[in-house]
């Protein structure tokens, strides 16, 4: 492979490096996979604008240097450098890439912001383990006059490693032989030596805060403990969205609005003002297909884990009892743990509740005295008391992650959202006169 006339040196990507460092093997490994795998290559290169498709040719060039030096100087030297050609332009992204426990450096992917925009180049892609909402968005805090020219995104080592396993799971991978190299891939990266890990515990600042909430105290706006803990917060809603999209083998993502999307840094804004006011973390996971968004809350006052969806009450029925019976069919496979329903009445009629397993008795413990009434919505959700283990910043990781995933397998799984039946035809008495006679205006002609 001919290597481009802008580029001073720079090796082919390798699918079998011989390189030592963790990183550069990694990178290597990547970009050849990139390079092999066309539906891989689609899946994840498409998510940050490259023109990806039957006709697109990806070529990757490890520790590339340019021969005009400009924006940086040869000590900034990227790991990898993508191209993307489709025939009618070339996308083209640097990348730099951490492995284990090292962190990207902010100072350093400005310098490469800075090579990719002398250089004319669109983005540049950096790979950690660290973890962020959408690739759009970045662990590290960067000026934002260095992205008016270039993109920037994200990739985290395990959600390569889970488009990988979703990418199989799927068979979407027609060629065989490229099937068993993205295989080797992802075997690749569940060893230990590719260095590859989960969110294992929040931060230190998380002990100090749940004792500060905890004891009924306010947390100042301007404390170092706030961003420390929504930022740890936001990396285990994105771990846990992973961990979820490789067992149900589909796209679990983290909800954004609107906002959020195009400024990343609104998120964690957003989340930091709620967390100060309430105590409480929140976030929301979409789960393809699934009847609602799955809310997930950490409130360190109490020290629980709320797990939450709603569903719209069905409106072709007459009694609300009817309303309360539909939704315990679908909870009929509901069985572990203590659930609350919360049935929503329109107006300002206050909300009601009772524990799944007393409305399994009586419906009349979540209706009361309003059956001549009919709820708009309903709720379910499972409050978790942690106790102890809400505070231990390495326990807290799996006891909300076994709290998600066991309320989507015993709930989310099995609820649907009602819909209404398809219109029926009327039968042919119906279009009759009161006399008895035909409708039609007898002309044989048809009206407009």
């Amino acid at each position: 492979m001919k290597r481009p006339e802008y580029l001073k040196s720079g090796e082919i990507a390798r699918l079998i490096p011989v390189g030592s460092q963790p990183e550069l093997r990694n990178t290597s490994v990547t970009c050849a996979i990139l390079t092999a795998v066309e539906e891989f290559a689609e899946a994840v290169l498409g998510a940050v604008g490259a023109p990806t498709g039957k006709r697109s040719k990806v070529k990757v060039w490890v520790e590339p240097v340019f021969k005009a030096d400009k924006g940086g100087d040869n000590k900034d030297r990227p790991d990898a450098l993508i191209v993307v050609d489709n025939g009618r332009r070339e996308w083209r992204a640097l990348v730099e890439a951490k492995a284990r426990g090292a962190t990207l450096e902010p100072s350093q992917v400005e310098r490469y912001l800075d090579i990719a925009k002398a250089q004319g180049i669109d983005a540049v892609i950096t790979i950690s383990n660290q973890f962020v909402a959408t690739p759009s968005q970045s662990p590290c805090s960067i000026n934002r006059q260095k992205l008016k020219k270039v993109s920037l995104y994200h990739w985290s080592w395990s959600y390569l490693k889970t488009e990988a396993k979703i990418q199989l799971s799927k068979s979407a991978v027609s060629d065989p032989d490229q099937a068993y190299m993205l295989d080797e891939y992802v075997r690749f990266l569940e060893h230990d030596s590719a260095g590859v890990s989960e969110f294992e515990q929040m931060g230190k600042e998380w002990v100090e805060a749940c004792s500060l909430l905890f004891a009924k105290s306010k947390l100042d706006k301007k404390s170092p403990l706030v961003p420390c803990v929504v930022s740890n917060w936001d990396e285990l809603i994105r771990c846990t969205a992973l961990l979820m999209s490789r067992t149900l083998e589909t796209n679990v993502t983290t909800i954004l609005s609107a906002k959020e999307r195009k400024d990343p840094s609104s998120r964690l804004e957003a989340i930091q003002n709620d967390f100060i006011c309430t105590g409480v973390l929140e976030s929301r996971l979409d789960v393809p297909d699934a009847a609602s968004p799955i809310s997930v809350e950490a409130d360190l006052t109490r020290r629980s884990v709320t797990v939450s969806m709603s569903v719209d009450a069905p409106r072709d029925k007459a009694r609300a009892p009817a309303t309360v019976n539909w939704l315990l069919r679908q909870l009929s496979k509901t069985e572990k743990g203590r659930f609350m329903i919360v049935a929503k009445w329109p107006g300002r009629i206050q909300d009601t509740y009772a524990e799944l397993s007393k409305v399994r008795e009586d419906v009349d413990a979540l209706i009361g005295e309003r059956k001549g009434q009919l709820p708009r919505a309903f709720e379910i959700k499972a409050v978790s008391d942690l106790g102890g283990k809400f505070t231990q910043r390495r326990n807290f990781v799996p006891e909300l992650v076994s709290c998600v995933t066991g309320f989507y397998e015993e709930v989310g799984q099995h609820v649907v959202q009602w819909q209404a039946a398809p219109p029926k035809p009327k039968r042919a008495a119906e279009f009759e006169n009161p006399e008895g006679e035909s409708s039609d205006s007898g002309d044989g002609g048809i009206d407009a």
